[in-house]
């Protein structure tokens, strides 16, 4: 076996002694003991009594869980996300979601996103991805909670699967309208008529027509609205009726 050269091993033991100073460090100093909480961007005055965090013990043993549970005891609160931050403090933010659709509360005329599971969430100041669906003609209720309109929570996870599989077609569609209690009104960008939808197929039956045309080149422009709601069957109203 070659010997290692002198300076490989001056090298080698640099590194074990720094190895060694560091866990001395960590040991026997109170660097990493909790400094300083935010919330929300917010510093925290006391987190032992506000959050219930330990005041005197380090930033890697404090119970994250329990402060956890006691945020998501807040009817308002549904999401919680803690982060370290160096050397010795702990950032905490609540409901930070990301929209997968925009909705259009009919009532305070307020346009507000919604999660995979239908939670209804504010839009951000600096939000900038429009390239959603928008759900009209529906109310949503309380900011983090789940729409007060049920159908909501039933299209998001289509909308979910349909933007990861079929992106350009999710992009397409402008708007959901939900002003009918029997099916949902997709307008789609670039067809001059809107399709009608059950709510539980939205995504089968909107991904199917698409199909139909790209494989048939069917003649529909003279429609005003496609009914897709019917098995193996397209229903076509015309612009006359």
């Amino acid at each position: 076996m070659k010997p290692l050269s002198k300076r490989i091993r001056l090298a080698l033991v640099a590194v074990v002694v720094f190895g060694l100073g560091l866990v001395s460090v960590i040991e026997f100093t109170d660097w990493h003991v909790l400094e300083a909480v935010t919330l929300n961007g917010e510093p925290v005055d006391d987190p032992e009594a506000d959050l219930g965090f330990d005041n005197t013990a380090s930033v890697f043993e404090q119970p994250l869980r329990k402060v956890a549970s006691r945020l998501l005891s807040d009817d308002k609160i549904a999401k919680v996300d803690i982060s370290y931050g160096f050397p010795a403090s702990l950032h905490i933010e609540t409901n930070r979601f990301t929209p997968v659709g925009l909705v259009l509360d009919r009532q305070s005329g307020r346009l507000l996103g919604f999660n995979a599971q239908g939670r209804v969430v504010p839009l951000s100041s600096d939000h900038r991805n429009w390239e959603h669906p928008v759900i009209t003609g529906t109310t949503t209720g309380g900011i983090f909670e789940l729409c007060a309109d049920p159908r909501v929570a039933l299209l998001a996870p289509q909308l979910v699967h349909l933007a990861d599989d079929h992106i350009e077609l999710y992009r397409l569609i402008d708007e959901i309208d939900l002003r009918s209690e029997t099916f949902a009104t997709v307008t789609m960008s670039g067809l001059p008529y809107r399709l009608k939808v059950s709510v539980v197929s939205f995504e089968e039956q909107t991904l199917g027509f698409v199909r139909f045309l790209e494989k048939y080149e069917s003649e529909t422009d003279s429609s005003r609205m496609i009914d897709l709601r019917f098995a193996n069957m397209i229903v076509q109203e015309s612009l006359r009726n």
